[in-house]
């Protein structure tokens, strides 16, 4: 008896333990959540779209967008976002001067504004990419408090570990809600249409 309270007190530690390493990781993945409403997030930018043209914080004002971080060799995230906003926008049936759609690469090193345009373009024409000089991209996205890191994958090869949401901003480039990765669609064009007004 005495062996078989040892074992269910052990059991029950290790348990606590998992529990506690579990919120400890939510916690994490939290601290690379921006916190959203009621936040001031972005900060004034000068880059550059996937036709090479200037480009600037303006652009997120005057309509409401939606704005994605992401980059072009991702293999599953971003080419299922960049799908499903298409997708969204072409259910509800809102043009490009109702809504915006802007996919902020992380990675510019490689995401020239030409390779932005040849990625893009035969997936959608809602979606407008943006590059531009790595450190000025990086400043861009880290005002937006958006997790990115680059991660090696060896023989000079890599990708990048990356927030993953889409952010919704009404027409004063606010953010007013977030539609995560893997949304139902239902849902997420619910959080569109309430945007439009």
């Amino acid at each position: 008896m005495k062996r078989r309270g040892l074992t269910i007190a052990f059991a029950l530690g290790v348990a606590v333990l998992a529990l506690g390493a579990g919120v400890a990781l939510r916690q994490v993945m939290d601290n690379r959540t921006p916190a959203v409403v009621g936040t001031q997030l972005g900060e004034p930018f000068t880059l550059v779209d996937q036709n090479g043209a200037p480009i600037t914080e303006a652009a997120f004002t005057g309509r409401p967008s939606l704005l994605f971080f992401g980059f072009t060799h991702c293999p599953e995230i971003c080419p299922t976002t960049v799908y499903d906003i298409e997708t969204w926008l072409s259910d509800l049936d809102v043009g490009p001067d109702d809504i915006g759609g802007y996919f902020v690469t992380i990675d510019p090193e490689r995401d020239t504004p030409e390779f932005l345009r040849d990625y893009l373009e035969p997936q959608t024409d809602r979606v407008i990419g943006i590059t531009g000089e790595p450190e000025a991209v990086r400043d861009m996205a880290k005002s937006w408090r958006v997790y990115f890191q680059r991660r090696e994958l060896g023989d000079g090869d890599y990708t990048m570990d990356h927030y993953a949401s889409v952010f919704v901003l009404n027409d004063a480039g606010e953010v007013v809600d977030l539609i995560p990765y893997g949304s139902n669609p239902e849902e997420a064009k619910a959080k569109i249409r309430a945007v439009l007004g």
